[in-house]
């Protein structure tokens, strides 16, 4: 889980005792100069590091250095590539996307193309994980990737790329739901999400929204000085959003400047994903009554970080406060019985089908009070106003078909040979419209998931076919709109939106 506070570039003042320091030492001089095989002592070092914090809570952890680069960069909004969204299949690596404004933007790199060779390493036909790939592809700027591409035709072509900067965008959706309905999905809170969201909001109050929706389903968390001015623009008035206290230090978040949407109505939709800063956000909207928290109980992290840099540029996040909410309230879920279970808890909501109902530990929780003295509890993430159980019934026979990419897959495929067909879409208004999976389409899509085992039981089924039609009308205004396509399709039939606009109404 990502964290609550801007990250510390220092190194910090305290130090450990010279005589643990000491013996640390003198135990991997040992190992090294007496142990019956080779060992490497960076790793015993890592080793000793790892094992020091086990002994503390589930959030104070080591990053090694190859993976510190990637994940900051996650949060600071931008690194050095070539700008191409990809998933693995099998052991293939296939392009699902091209990020708007990065080195690959109007390349003639396309959805659906597989990457057969990064520089003259042949990738096609190997299995390897993201991190390599992600690895191969990253650089230094200004620096060339040559990529060989094979098109969805089979001919295959090489194109010579200048890495640069890339944004990474954390408001990936905004736009108008209905005639007075805007909709922002935010999914990370980064050093860049404060101004993406602020203009998203101007354009969508500028079109004459009076209700809101702010999506922050998955959303790991970030940085806390972006949520609270992300807050700030939506709470009238002087109110504490946050408040933190640490071992020498308290602190306060407060809502301090008039923000674009203090009036209209408000939802925020949240899941068993939703963490950190996005619990803040909906926590905060909660306990001051401003809006309706809509969806599944929280992660529960009310725990704050800090990053310090080790001299071989790994670093460690070291938990330095917790924090509270308007109420009073700190949402942490107790880790007593061991980060197994502390980290596990998801899976046994899932396994024990409380995620498809009113899933709740009040029981055992702490009760606090809103502005309006409506009863909310500690301890426990946040739970919303308004349930929305996890709907079981047909996962698991979807289950392949989206492990598969099936349907971004078929759309992908379908689009490159049909381009001329989709140019009466001009906008993404006409196309919500108008376009229908006409009979063609529907054959080709059906002889498609065949061919790739999609079963007879799945086919016969109206209801996951219908499920099926959606994705795939999703995939295809991907192609053409980007995610504002993808998205508003599949908030069709999404229960989240539905029940939000439900209780705006």
């Amino acid at each position: 889980m990502l964290i609550g506070v801007k990250l510390a570039n220092q190194n910090g003042s305290s130090t450990i005792s010279s005589n643990a320091g000491a013996q640390l030492d003198q135990l991997v001089r040992l190992l090294s100069e007496k142990y019956v095989d080779t060992l490497d002592e960076k790793k015993l070092y890592q080793s000793g590091i790892e094992g020091i914090l086990s002994n503390l809570d589930p959030h104070t952890v080591y990053i090694p250095a190859k993976d510190l680069v990637r994940t900051n960069a996650e949060l600071e909004g931008s690194f050095y590539g070539i700008g191409i969204e990809f998933y693995m299949l099998h052991d293939t690596v296939i392009v699902s996307g091209v990020i708007p404004d990065g080195p690959s933007d109007h390349t003639p790199i396309h959805p659906g193309d597989k990457i057969i060779r990064i520089n003259d390493s042949v990738i096609a036909g190997r299995t390897m994980d993201e991190d390599e790939i992600i690895r191969r592809i990253r650089g230094e700027e200004k620096s060339t990737v040559t990529l060989t591409l094979q098109r969805l035709d089979n001919t295959d072509t090489t194109i010579h790329i200048s890495r640069g900067m890339v944004p990474i965008k954390s408001v990936t959706a905004s736009f108008k739901l209905t005639a007075e309905t805007g909709y922002i999905k935010i999914d990370l809170f980064s050093e860049t999400t404060y101004d993406e969201f602020k203009e998203a909001l101007d354009v969508l109050v500028k079109d004459h929204i009076k209700k809101l929706i702010i999506d922050v389903r998955e959303n790991p968390g970030g940085y806390m000085d972006a949520v609270a001015r992300v807050a700030d623009e939506l709470i009238a008035g002087t109110h504490t959003i946050v408040r933190t206290k640490g071992k020498n230090k308290s602190d306060s978040l407060m809502t301090s400047t008039e923000g674009l949407f203090e009036q209209g109505k408000l939802c925020i939709l949240v899941d068993e994903n939703s963490a950190s800063a996005s619990e803040i956000l909906a926590g905060a909207i909660q306990d001051l009554d401003r809006g309706t928290v809509i969806g599944r109980r929280t992660y529960g992290k009310g725990l704050v970080q800090e990053q310090f840099e080790l001299p071989d540029h790994a670093a460690i996040r070291i938990t330095t406060a917790r924090y509270y909410l308007p109420s009073g309230r700190c949402i942490q879920r107790s880790f007593a019985n061991g980060k197994d279970q502390y980290r596990h808890d998801i899976i046994d909501r899932f396994s024990t089908k409380a995620t498809a109902r009113e899933d709740s530990m009040h029981k055992i929780a702490t009760k606090y009070y809103t502005l309006q003295h409506r009863m909310v509890y500690g301890e426990e993430g946040v739970t919303p106003d308004l349930i929305i159980p996890l709907d079981t019934t047909y996962s698991d026979q979807l289950n392949d078909y989206y492990i598969e990419h099936m349907s971004e897959q078929f759309a992908q495929h379908y689009y490159f040979f049909h381009t001329p067909e989709f140019k009466t879409y001009t906008s993404l208004e006409k196309f919500s419209a108008s376009f229908t999976i006409n009979g063609p389409m529907l054959a080709a899509m059906n002889s498609y998931l065949r061919l790739h085992n999609v079963s007879t039981a799945v086919l016969s089924n109206k209801t996951l076919v219908a499920e099926i039609n959606i994705s795939v009308r999703a995939q295809f205004a991907r192609l053409l709109f980007g995610n504002n396509g993808k998205y508003k399709e599949l908030l069709v039939s999404d229960k989240f939106v539905q029940k939000a606009l439900m209780s705006m109404n």
